[in-house]
């Protein structure tokens, strides 16, 4: 899998790095590729501004809770609760029924609950930024440079090696520092 949108670009990591020209430059969007990646993996969530179209069960409660954060207003989500499964586009939900709360990803009917049953609504909507925002972008900085240099070390990973009696070796895990943990966080999806 790869990341929805690359979080930071080659030119900010060389500045981090303090590197000129271009001889890295290769390297660096490869390396901007797997720490975007990992960053997705680690939040649980894509950050790239999609249309998505996604399927719920109804549970006969007001609220809805979209898999991806934060919802664009701008078309407005269109929901459609049919137990039949047709989803045809006049069975939508009014807009005016519907009170969005954007940043959290979660949307509420103003009137009445959702009917109970498996698979019955669909939301199309569109999710996520526009643009990057700065949290993330420095979380990918810093991966990115962590990955470089560790590539600069060797590359392989290797955080030990024993070699008396019988051989053992010990990788480094996936470089998400404490320093990047504190900028990914608040990003961070709790799936249950």
């Amino acid at each position: 899998m790869s990341a929805s949108v690359n979080l930071t670009t080659p030119a900010d990591v060389k500045a981090y790095l303090g590197l000129t020209g271009s001889a890295q430059d290769a390297l660096l969007t490869a390396l901007i590729a797997r720490a975007s990646e990992a960053i997705e993996r680690y939040c649980s969530r894509e950050f790239a501004q999609l249309a998505r179209t996604e399927y719920y069960d109804g549970r006969g409660v007001p609220r809805l809770i979209l898999r991806q954060r934060p919802v664009a207003a701008a078309p407005a989500p269109v929901l459609i609760d049919d137990l039949d499964r047709l989803f045809a586009p006049g069975s939508a939900i009014p807009a005016a029924d519907i009170l969005l709360r954007a940043e959290e990803g979660i949307i509420e009917l103003r009137r009445g609950d959702f009917q109970d049953g498996r698979l019955n609504i669909k939301v199309t909507y569109t999710a996520g930024y526009a643009a990057v925002p700065a949290p993330l972008a420095q979380a990918c900085i810093l991966l990115a440079a962590a990955l470089f240099h560790r590539g600069q070390q060797g590359g392989d990973g290797i955080a030990s090696e024993n070699q008396g009696g019988v051989y053992s070796v010990t990788y480094a895990g996936l470089l998400i520092t404490p320093e990047i943990r504190e900028l990914l966080d608040p990003y961070r999806e709790i799936r249950l």
